[in-house]
């Protein structure tokens, strides 16, 4: 039976779960990617790391028949009179033996205020109890002292190099 993705909520933001038509919205027909998030999508959207081939990447993992991807994507709420903004997104990819890496990426202009910590926070909680994983790995670079935060704040651990060049391996270890 398939893992199906509800929407996860936090104090400042609303995770939406990503799905293949959502992705086929973003790369095709703006308009109709916003309405259906009912939030404003900003015109730097997406962050860099996220191409289009990444995308259709994306939607080839989802519509597999054993599903390697489950992804998010991150609203901030805003006040009763704001419309909701399309500030970032993240996600997991299962890999061979188990291993389930995270990964994230958020607008530069909302960088520094805590909401990548935030919703990866979230996204952990929901790892731990839907894909029943007591690992968590994650890749970053050095010089994405940010990204390093983020992750250190929410318990991750450096365990050295990282699979691609030049980059170094965090991991996360339920102890419960």
């Amino acid at each position: 039976m398939p893992l199906s993705l509800h929407p996860i909520n936090t104090e400042r933001l609303y995770l939406l779960p990503a799905t293949s038509e959502l992705y086929l919205l973003e790369l095709h027909d703006r308009p109709a990617f916003a309405l259906t998030l009912n939030a404003h999508v900003p015109a730097e959207w997406p962050p860099d790391q996220i191409t289009p081939e990444v995308i259709e990447d994306f939607i080839g993992r989802i519509q597999a028949r054993d599903r390697k991807l489950w992804s998010f994507y991150w609203v901030l709420s805003r006040k009763s009179t704001e419309q909701p903004v399309l500030i970032g997104s993240g996600g997991f990819l299962a890999h061979k033996k188990g291993t389930v890496e995270i990964g994230y990426s958020l607008l530069e202009s909302y960088h520094g205020r805590g909401y990548a910590t935030e919703a990866v926070q979230s996204m952990i909680q929901w790892a731990l109890s839907s894909l029943k994983s007591d690992s968590i790995v994650a890749y970053t670079y050095p010089h994405l002292k940010a990204s390093i935060r983020v992750l250190e704040k929410n318990g991750f651990i450096l365990k050295g190099e990282g699979p691609e060049e030049g980059t170094i391996a965090y991991e996360f270890l339920n102890e419960n």
